[in-house]
């Protein structure tokens, strides 16, 4: 008996020991994006009729145009991580015979407070059912996402530069400077020459906007190419020192290169706004300097501040 017992479990043991050695498949399939990919994919053909407003086409392609650098790959609702692009991202558990959904969640870093990379929050999710093969790569140029902007994203300041400017010298300003409207480079932009004659520094204000405060995502995103730092702050009504300016943040000059910048403004309105009603009057301030003897432009595409509740 017990030679039968040892017997069987010998056999037990033999089969369990070739199947412990039986190399698993780990050959994954990749998801391969591009910067490309998600330089154009909002579709804002529809939405003044979806947001009920309107917007020029100047302004529809403003807010149509960005510059995504991440994207957060999602597959069958397993986060894949977050990607700079381009990136060919290996899917390990994958069925040949089973399409998968694959959500792209386009991302960028976010500037001035913080320093991270997130989400923008503005566009309705696209899902897409796709094939994924081990061993081959599936391109996302092949059929490509479209999105378009959530039904309660809103855009209550916008400058394209197109005519007119909604920027003049602050009340602190020392020169006259303001953007001047011009075409550079293709596009319609807003310029400032400082120079010993112009001046060597400007301080200049927009328009003044209501955002809303509490529980709502707020962002500002500039396009620049410019030869000098910029400052940017905010003024805003508050209950203690009123339309007093409050930091938000800056960048470095870009002589030779269109850069877009992103700036969260929930914490300042959040912080420094009034302490009564359910928006605040705000107006944005950028400043600049250059050294003596010295020529220096800045060039701005577009700045535009839109919002999304969050709760």
């Amino acid at each position: 008996m017990r030679k039968i017992s040892y017997l069987i479990f010998s056999v037990l043991a033999i089969i369990l020991l070739e199947n412990s050695c039986k190399r698993t498949d780990l050959t994954p399939a990749y998801i391969h994006v591009t910067l490309e990919d998600l330089q154009n994919c909002i579709d804002v053909s529809d939405f003044n009729e979806t947001h009920d407003q309107y917007f020029d086409q100047d302004k529809l392609d403003a807010i149509a145009r960005h510059k995504f650098t991440h994207v957060n790959v999602y597959v069958n609702n397993k986060n894949l991580g977050c990607w700079e692009l381009p990136c060919k991202v290996p899917v390990l558990d994958v069925n040949s015979t089973d399409s998968c959904t694959l959500v792209l969640l386009p991302a960028f870093p976010l500037s001035g407070m913080t320093n991270t990379i997130t989400g923008y929050p503005f566009l309705n999710i696209c899902r897409q059912k796709v094939v994924l093969q081990k061993g081959t790569t599936y391109e996302v140029s092949q059929n490509l996402p479209k999105y378009v902007y959530s039904e309660y994203a809103r855009f209550p300041f916008f400058e394209t530069f197109s005519n007119s400017t909604s920027f003049v010298p602050s009340s602190v300003s020392t020169t006259n400077l303001t953007f001047n409207p011009t075409e550079y480079e293709g596009n319609n932009v807003g310029e400032i020459i400082l120079n010993n004659e112009n001046g060597l520094s400007f301080d200049v204000a927009s328009s003044k906007f209501y955002a809303p405060v509490g529980s709502y995502r707020t962002l500002l995103e500039i396009r620049y190419k410019t030869e000098v730092d910029i400052q940017v702050s905010a003024k805003m009504s508050a209950a203690y020192n009123p339309y007093n300016a409050y930091p938000v943040g800056g960048f470095y000059a870009s002589p030779d290169e269109w850069k877009t910048i992103h700036f969260d403004l929930t914490n300042v309105i959040n912080t420094y706004h009034s302490g009564t009603g359910s928006v605040t009057e705000m107006t944005l301030i950028l400043s600049g300097v250059a050294d003596k003897d010295t020529e220096r432009r800045v060039d701005i595409d577009d700045i535009k501040v839109v919002y999304i509740k969050t709760a």
